[in-house]
């Protein structure tokens, strides 16, 4: 496991920054497994049912006039298999939740920083949003 390495800052002076940087090992606040990994379970299980909803769009017409093209069968079978997988790994990670031990925690403070969608980020981090924030985000733009 890779160690983080300490923030490096300047010790303040009364004229200024001095021009030696000093080490300063700030806590990071530690969040619990459980919690990391229910978050994770709620949002994979999110993607299975988004994922799900795309049944709908394949199967639109009733889907018969696609079944004999071979490219359309294997598409309609990889978002079903997409949909499964992500099922199972949303009840895999729920278990996993609850039978981590509760005074289990960890910096998690890396792994959000790794993820680049604001939205997805705050929920991870348990941070609500404000429904004009989210519509703010810019995170799920739809284009026309």
């Amino acid at each position: 496991m890779a160690m983080s390495s300490p923030i490096l800052v300047a010790p303040l002076v009364a004229d200024g920054f001095a021009d030696t940087p000093r080490s300063l090992e700030t806590p990071m606040p530690k969040t619990t497994v459980n919690a990391i990994l229910t978050r994770l379970s709620y949002e994979l299980h999110a993607l299975a049912d988004a994922a799900d909803e795309f049944h709908h769009l394949a199967f639109s017409d009733g889907g018969s006039s696609n079944l004999a093209n071979a490219d359309y069968v294997r598409a309609t079978q990889g978002i079903d298999l997409m949909q499964q997988i992500l099922a199972n790994l949303s009840d895999y990670t729920g278990c996993l939740a609850m039978a981590a031990p509760e005074e289990m925690d960890l910096d998690d403070a890396q792994a959000l920083s790794l993820i680049s969608l604001s939205d997805l980020r705050d929920r991870l981090r348990d941070v609500p949003a404000t429904e004009i924030e989210r519509q703010d985000s810019g995170d799920a733009d739809i284009f026309f």
